[in-house]
């Protein structure tokens, strides 16, 4: 039989090599203050999930261990339990008013435009793109000539007028 602690040095050596390659998966440092705010909230959001999975699982895996049939334990009673159903209610609404407050300020911030460091003009025929300070206009109908793809050319189709 395995003991506990075996168990967790399985699990953990099991774990290793995904929590090694797990650099790759953390977003890049933002640069600017809409970006910082945006990556803030999903860091946010991010260790409210992971919180939630180990309260979660934790809890679950302690009842299948500490409560199973085996060990003598019978099912408790929690039909029509008022305070669980209230607990069970009130817990998901905080936590959802917990994360609806800073992702409300952080798209409010988004929605300000009084001050914007650049105007552009995107318009969806094909695709057009207008720098409405610099004065500059691009215009791509974002298809590649058959003669470009077959000389594998990297020359775009980008119009500048």
């Amino acid at each position: 039989m395995i003991s506990k602690w075996s168990g967790c040095i399985l699990v953990a050596a099991a774990m290793a090599p995904a929590l090694a390659s797990a650099e790759r998966y953390i977003l890049q440092t933002p640069q600017f203050i809409i970006a910082r705010a945006s990556h803030d909230l999903h860091t946010l959001i991010m260790w409210i999930i992971v919180g939630i999975f180990v309260v979660v699982f934790g809890a679950m895996i302690y009842s299948i261990i500490k409560h199973r049939t085996a060990a003598g334990h019978m099912a408790e009673p929690f039909h029509e339990n008022v305070m669980v159903e209230i607990a069970w209610t009130i817990v998901p609404f905080l936590i959802l008013i917990g994360m609806a407050y800073p992702a409300t300020r952080t798209v409010i911030s988004m929605k300000d435009t009084a001050r914007p460091d650049m105007t552009i003009k995107a318009t969806g025929t094909k695709w057009g793109c207008d720098y409405l300070q610099e004065g500059i206009s691009i215009y791509s109908s974002l298809a590649t000539p058959r003669k470009q793809i077959d000389e594998n050319s990297n020359s775009g189709q980008t119009r500048f007028s």
